[in-house]
């Protein structure tokens, strides 16, 4: 299993910034030895340094850590337990990110989650989601929709996905085809998840988005990660409605006709 780091939760306190983290004894003598202004909350268990020493506190966190910010600390902050990604205001606009996607879903139509994987500057950070019922591809497609909506406008990404289904229909451009159509394919016939395509084309076009295939299982710790977020948000309970999803359907045989006459 793909190790990765224990997450420390970043949030503001008037002009302090606290973090709370799992204890490590390299992460103390880093903060000691690199901020003036940190002060040690023996109630909240929690180190909090002047706002004006921000980058520094980042830097050194995130050699130690997964930076979570925006967020209250948490059960998850003592256990060690890598969150979701909250929010990223250390991102600036036009940063340079890494991102790592992937979807997974049980039974294909059936219960479905996406995995993702971000990464600057030293720092990784994770962030996965699911849906009740909804398609593998549709997962793949989401991954990276919420991937890219996370980010600060003009931000500069080299996207890896195994979804040829994706990185074809973008860097080939079908997808374009497909909208200047009006989500119509040549052969007539409907565009599927045209709902995901008209946010991703969208969303692309708010930041510079170099895609790459990577082969799925290949020997690539992030892409294994990522696959065991979405499949683990799959089997998760009370997922919320794909709301965009429409399961096909089928014309009825002639043969199973005459049974849908029967009381």
């Amino acid at each position: 299993m793909h190790s990765v780091k224990p997450a420390a939760y970043l949030s503001h306190a008037g002009n302090r910034i606290v973090v709370t983290s799992p204890y490590n004894a390299g992460f103390v003598a880093q903060l000691k030895a690199g901020t003036k202004s940190r002060r040690w909350n023996p109630e909240k268990k929690a180190w909090s340094v002047d706002v004006s020493e921000e980058q520094k506190l980042l830097d050194i966190v995130g050699q130690f850590y997964q930076v979570v910010e925006g967020k209250e600390a948490s059960p998850a902050a003592a256990s060690g337990k890598v969150p979701d990604a909250g929010t990223v205001s250390f991102l600036k606009t036009e940063a340079e990110v890494e991102i790592w996607t992937d979807g997974a879903c049980s039974s294909n139509p059936g219960p479905g989650g996406y995995g993702i994987i971000f990464k600057n500057q030293g720092r990784n950070w994770e962030k996965s989601g699911g849906f009740r019922l909804t398609t593998n591809n549709r997962m793949e497609l989401m991954g990276v929709i919420v991937a890219l909506e996370t980010l600060p406008a003009n931000s500069k990404v080299r996207l890896f996905s195994d979804s040829l289904y994706l990185v074809n229909s973008l860097t080939k451009g079908w997808a374009e085809g497909w909208r200047a159509r009006g989500w119509i394919k040549k052969g007539g016939h409907k565009v599927p998840n045209a709902d995901l395509w008209k946010k991703l084309l969208d969303l692309c076009s708010r930041h510079e988005v170099d895609l790459q295939w990577v082969k799925g299982h290949n020997g690539s710790l992030e892409n294994e990660r990522c696959d065991e977020m979405a499949v683990a948000e799959s089997g998760n309970s009370n997922l919320p409605e794909d709301e965009g999803y429409r399961p096909e359907k089928k014309p009825i045989k002639a043969k199973d006709f005459g049974s849908l006459l029967q009381p």
